[in-house]
């Protein structure tokens, strides 16, 4: 049991970080729309770079420093996860709180994220992701950033009066980094109180801590269908993938290849490119995630949980 300090102690981390992590996701939203305004784009777009950038940063560099430590396989089970469970389970929630009705060029984006899934699904095929194939993946990113600043971008801000846009980045940078201080501090202090609690550090770690990796864009996912701004919903979890994918698994393979494990082959990423189809035939059909394919996705993430809890 812990003692009464220790208690209070904890109970205040978590409070603290449940604070960071909702008024930093209010700010976090609010500066990606006026960035998006500032600059002249879409939501979706500032969303699917910027925002997811700032959210998924923290991943990128664990997993580096973890393939620095000789554990560059755990890399590769956080992206896939994560990139499932950005979508059948974060995208699920927000669909049903609100329907998603965004840009109408966000499938092309969705179609880019099941070509580069299905991409990485054959490097896989011999066993090996190698650090020619991380390189590979890292050069597709920088070709994706290029064209997407060739096509839609400037640096330059379009009108004065809206306001102060590099400014508003900086923002936006600062309260993602606040999301993620306050996910961390939520989630370690809710492991303290569980083990505390007596429960198993198995069911910590399915349940408490895989969570916590997606914390920071669930909270912002939720929060943009709140504020009924569904484009920075959809962009950011579209762009967190697109990272998990090729810049998570890019630069830990290229550090240290990565062996695959057989079940994140044969059962993870088949699930994940079929919640990746049904998101772009969603997005093509209609511009939109609605109540009905948000229950698809949580039903399909719910079966992801019991084949895994199974075995």
């Amino acid at each position: 049991m812990m003692r009464m300090e220790s208690t209070v102690v904890v109970l205040g981390t978590f409070a603290v970080g449940l604070v960071l992590l909702i008024k930093g996701s209010d700010l976090f939203i609010e500066a990606a729309a006026r960035v998006a305004k500032g600059f002249g784009v879409s939501e979706f777009l500032i969303a699917l770079v910027l925002a997811s950038v700032a959210t998924t940063l923290p991943e990128v560099t664990v997993s580096a420093l973890a393939a620095l430590r000789g554990s560059s396989d755990i890399a590769l089970g956080n992206a896939i996860g994560s990139a499932l469970a950005n979508i059948a389970l974060i995208l699920g929630v927000a669909s049903m709180i609100l329907p998603l009705d965004v840009d109408e060029t966000s499938w092309k984006h969705s179609v880019f994220l099941v070509a580069i899934t299905a991409y990485v699904s054959l490097l896989m095929l011999d066993g090996t992701i190698g650090r020619l194939d991380g390189l590979s993946l890292i050069l597709i990113y920088l070709g994706f950033l290029y064209y997407l600043y060739r096509k839609h971008m400037s640096l330059e801000p379009i009108e004065a009066e809206r306001g102060n846009p590099k400014r508003d980045v900086l923002i936006l940078f600062g309260s993602g980094l606040l999301v993620v201080v306050g996910a961390k501090l939520v989630v370690n202090s809710a492991v303290e109180i569980a083990r505390a609690a007596g429960i198993s550090e198995v069911v910590i770690g399915l349940t408490l801590v895989s969570i916590g990796t997606s914390l920071p864009e669930f909270t912002n996912a939720v929060m943009a269908a709140l504020k009924r701004l569904p484009n920075i919903s959809v962009g950011n979890i579209i762009g967190a993938d697109i990272l998990d994918i090729l810049m998570v698994i890019g630069i830990a393979s290229l550090i240290r290849p990565i062996k695959v494990d057989p079940e994140i082959l044969h059962r993870t990423v088949p699930l994940t490119l079929l919640v990746m189809l049904i998101l772009t035939f969603s997005l093509k059909r209609n511009n939109r995630v609605g109540r009905k394919t948000g229950l698809v996705f949580l039903s399909l993430y719910a079966l992801f949980l019991y084949l895994s809890f199974s075995g």
